[in-house]
């Protein structure tokens, strides 16, 4: 953005323009608090408001990381609305639970959750339309129907939505309204580019890295070197000669330096002499990987048949977003303003208001595109650090971590153990199981089992899941523990199926609990010609995944070179229930495709000397 540009201004930009997308007449925001046309706009809640121009606009109030549910929800409310899709536009909601409910993004759970709330309302409005032009008409409301945006009468009258603005306000809300048939769906169920594809591929899009307000400031942290360090001596003068710093602040969680651009905050941080001392410096991967060991618990007997045993190691891992965490903060005598990309706007704002001890309407969390999540964006530490800033300089600052410390001081995957023991009797049938869980939270952390997570019918002798204290940092990341606990199921079964002497397909698919599961199986094996031969040094290798109201099976193909395993064809077949957007479905599946291949084969962080690697 134009370095010139004002908070004024740019908040006029953001909130009121925009820029042309792919769909034609579709605008995208980044973030506003007002969507203020001239005439009369229909607002019937929140979350939709019609402007005399017939145009739509759907406040969206969660955050889109990639996942596209900008899209989602918009086409959840125009089916119901009965919109014209080229006039629908979307609009981000400010981080305001009072306003919106809870905002939290995570779990899989944003469209599962919102889809009945967002017809409600796309149905309720279009009801009120419909009694508006009955009105206006003087007829009777069962001899209207709506289509593509307009009400239409069976006498051949025909208004559109932006027509019955005024009036339509003025009508009574109604409770009840009945939602579409699935065999009436216009828009839920086709393929629709998301709505900011263009602004995204040709960098028009905001994200918290882009913003700039007047007259701001930029900072940087250097961090700890261990966990649990802290600082003793402080060495800034070298800094504070760099050109363009103008302060360096001790904070809670590092040493801020302050600058008028980024070059000169990156400089100075480079240049500061710092003696750091306590910590947990005879922490490491190996400690903790032997603790982990020495702490999993004996294995429940598996009665009859022969008994198999195997024990699994996962890492702690980063997030790794593409985008690291960033805020601009403008904090004054009464209010505050924040800039950034969160998966909690809300729990921003809350967190802000008791830090700054304001009112939390006083308060503005304006929520970005995020450059990635995965968990990471839920924390708002980064937040509370450019606030705390801001408030001391008495100026707006852009806070920036750099790849490194996103690295480094992130909130991370806990390091799990899994020991897992199961028999099979002499006609391959399994005869137990039983999966031991153990995992290095540290901070953050907890105990994620709810359940076995084993679709299979199989006799179970129970998981048992616990916590093994470290000062590593650890919070949800993407599926939380699944990502942990299926693999260590599924690559078992494997293992299983094999002691059975069994297809470790038809082991699973006769094992199988529910018709679901059992039919993406057989169709990723069919897609993939499981059981066809392959050339030497290549194979094959099936698992399947029940939970988030999905089930999906995956085939993967890899052929041994030079000693390294290399994926040359992934096969995937899911059941979401409805698809409300079959392009958005397979936009999510190609992109854990790519990040689960990545996490199997070579992700991981090390940690020595009590700290990472």
């Amino acid at each position: 953005m134009n370095d010139q540009l004002t908070r004024r201004s740019f908040m006029q930009v953001v909130a009121g323009t925009g820029a042309t997308l792919a769909l034609g007449s579709f605008s995208s925001v980044a973030c506003a608090a007002d969507n203020s046309t001239k005439g009369e706009t229909f607002a019937p809640n929140a979350f939709l408001s019609i402007d005399p121009d017939g145009s739509c606009t759907v406040t969206v109030t969660r955050s889109d990381m990639g996942q596209g549910i900008r899209t989602t929800f918009a086409m959840l409310v125009a089916e119901e609305l009965d919109a014209d899709w080229k006039k629908v536009k979307v609009l981000q909601s400010p981080g305001d639970s009072t306003t919106y409910g809870s905002q939290g993004t995570g779990g899989s759970g944003s469209t599962r959750g919102m889809n009945a709330r967002l017809r409600n309302i796309g149905a309720t409005a279009r009801a009120m339309l419909v009694s508006a032009a009955a009105k206006q008409w003087g007829v009777d409301v069962a001899t209207c129907r709506t289509e593509n945006g307009k009400v239409l009468s069976s006498d051949g009258k025909s208004v559109g939505y932006g027509g019955l603005t005024a009036v339509a306000k003025l009508m009574p809300v109604p409770e009840g309204v009945p939602l579409k048939d699935k065999s009436a769906f216009k828009i839920i169920g086709k393929a629709k580019n998301r709505v900011d594809n263009t602004d995204v591929v040709t960098g028009k899009a905001m994200y918290g890295y882009d913003v700039h307000v007047d007259g701001m400031l930029y900072a940087v942290c250097l961090r700890p070197p261990t966990f649990g360090a802290s600082q003793t001596v402080i060495d800034d003068k070298a800094a504070r000669k760099v050109v363009g710093v103008v302060d360096v602040i001790p904070i809670p969680s590092g040493i801020a330096v302050i600058a008028k651009n980024t070059w000169a905050a990156l400089k100075g941080r480079e240049a500061l002499q710092v003696t750091w001392t306590g910590g947990n410096a005879s922490v490491s991967t190996a400690s903790l990987r032997a603790g982990l060991k020495k702490a999993v618990s004996a294995h429940k007997e598996i009665s009859g048949g022969k008994t198999i045993e195997a024990n699994y190691e996962l890492p702690y891992l980063a997030h790794a977003t593409m985008e690291a965490v960033n805020a601009v903060a403008d904090v004054r005598a009464d209010s505050c303003e924040v800039w950034t990309g969160s998966q909690s706007p809300d729990g921003a704002q809350n967190q802000i208001a008791r830090n700054l001890g304001m009112a939390k309407e006083k308060v503005v969390v304006h929520n970005m595109l995020l450059g990635g999540g995965f968990g990471r964006k839920f924390s708002n530490e980064w937040v509370g650090e450019a606030v705390e800033l801001s408030k001391r300089m008495k100026k707006p600052v852009k806070l920036l971590w750099t790849r490194e410390c996103d690295i480094q001081h992130d909130i991370y995957r806990p390091m799990s153990e899994h020991a897992m023991r199961a028999g099979v009797d002499a006609s391959g049938n399994p005869t137990g199981w039983s999966h031991q869980y153990l995992q290095a939270p540290g901070r953050g952390g907890g105990d994620y089992s709810n359940g076995t997570y084993l679709p299979y019918d199989i006799p179970n002798a129970g998981m048992k899941s616990g916590g093994f204290g470290s000062p590593v940092p650890t919070g949800p990341w993407r599926s939380v523990e699944h990502s942990q606990i299926i693999v260590a199921n599924e690559c078992f079964v494997d293992e299983l199926a094999h002691a059975a002497g069994q297809d470790p397909y038809e082991f699973r698919k006769k094992l199988a609990k529910n018709d679901r599961l059992k039919k993406v199986l057989e169709s990723a094996a069919k897609k993939a010609k499981w059981g066809t031969p392959m050339a030497k040094g290549s194979g094959r290798g099936i698992a399947c995944f029940e939970g988030y109201g999905s089930c999906i099976a995956h085939v993967v193909e890899v052929t041994i070179v030079d000693k390294e395993i290399k994926v040359t064809r992934m096969v995937a077949v899911v059941d979401v229930g409805t698809s409300v957007n079959p392009r958005g479905v397979e936009a999510q599946v190609q992109g854990a495709f790519m990040d689960g291949v990545s996490t199997a084969l070579k992700a991981a962080v090390t940690i020595e000397k009590g700290g990472v690697v």
